[in-house]
């Protein structure tokens, strides 16, 4: 079984958000932003629009316009992130894909992936993206793909 966590909407906006942590205060355009992390462009273009509608980046108009993120980057979580992005199925989705699991008769494998769930949610919301920055992930980032996308 070929399970992954997060949709490719998510890992973009992950990407993209890692990236801009490198320099929080710059603004960044799209080419610069399409330049290092190869997303589509038309699909990049999208991405920033709803970044800059959560609110976790801002976009500045004119000839020397881009984006910036807006606020600290202690105070954005991956967990805000994948939320801005509609990844919210780690929260709801049975293991095996059941609509019903949770509120009906129980899979063999509800309190186990309960327990999964919960430390995935646990580990998103305790890392920011200062932790992230600290650690140098955006040179990876910007150079290779990142693999817990699901891969149809």
């Amino acid at each position: 079984m070929s399970f992954m966590i997060f949709s490719k909407t998510t890992e973009y906006a992950l990407r993209i958000m890692n990236f801009m942590a490198m320099d929080e205060k710059k603004l960044y355009s799209a080419n610069d932003i399409y330049e290092n992390l190869r997303i589509p462009f038309r699909y990049l273009r999208k991405q920033m629009t709803i970044l800059s509608k959560s609110g976790l980046i801002i976009s500045v108009q004119g000839k020397n316009g881009g984006y910036r993120i807006s606020k600290s980057l202690s105070e954005i979580s991956l967990l805000d992130i994948t939320r801005v992005a509609g990844d919210n199925k780690i929260n709801n989705e049975c293991f095996f894909g059941f609509k019903s699991c949770a509120f009906e008769k129980k899979c063999a494998m509800h309190y186990k992936w309960a327990a999964v769930r919960k430390s995935i949610n646990n580990v998103l919301t305790s890392t920011t993206l200062e932790e992230l920055k600290k650690t140098g992930t955006h040179n990876f980032i910007s150079k290779n793909s990142l693999i817990f996308t699901k891969k149809d």
